[in-house]
């Protein structure tokens, strides 16, 4: 990976080729060690158009997961100068079996790698909320994105601790 192409995007606010790749990437990379997928069509205007772009929206719907993700800087946001992951869409045919705990693991790991500073859920349901404050969301919507990836790491203690017990 070239990381001066990642820099010269970060200079201009735009989110360069490269990186839109690695976005691409790591959508079909969920889906293929999650769900088996072996073809997808991930739909993105930015990534059609084969140029930098200062966000990038990307899309997957398959049977078993819904997923509608935005990368980059947005005016709407608290923090405006600072680059976010933002989950506006999250679905899975089966639930609570740690597809979103993978996720967010996921985003959290490419978020620290190409310097993403938070992670928000749009419009969580009050599911996705229960979810949430599992991981250590509070009132707010968004979280830094190494405190969440602190978090998750704290909540598959938790659980593993309590499969332990369980089973002694």
């Amino acid at each position: 990976m070239n990381t001066e192409a990642f820099q010269q995007s970060e200079k201009d606010d735009l989110i360069g080729l490269e990186e839109q790749n690695e976005i691409s990437c790591l959508i079909r990379r969920f889906a293929t060690e999650q769900f088996g997928y072996s073809r997808m069509r991930i739909s993105s205007p930015e990534l059609i158009r084969k140029m930098p772009q200062p966000r990038v929206n990307i899309a997957l719907n398959k049977s078993l997961i819904d997923l509608y993700l935005r990368f980059g800087k947005y005016a709407y946001a608290v923090h405006k100068d600072k680059k976010y992951i933002v989950v506006a869409r999250i679905g899975f045919r089966k639930n609570k079996n740690g597809y979103g705990t993978a996720l967010l693991k996921e985003l959290c790991l490419f978020g620290e790698k190409l310097g993403y500073e938070y992670l928000e859920i749009e419009c969580p349901n009050q599911d996705c909320q229960a979810f949430m404050k599992k991981l250590g969301f509070k009132d707010e919507f968004y979280l830094p994105i190494n405190q969440l990836k602190r978090s998750i790491q704290e909540y598959e203690l938790l659980r593993q601790e309590k499969v332990r017990l369980t089973l002694a």
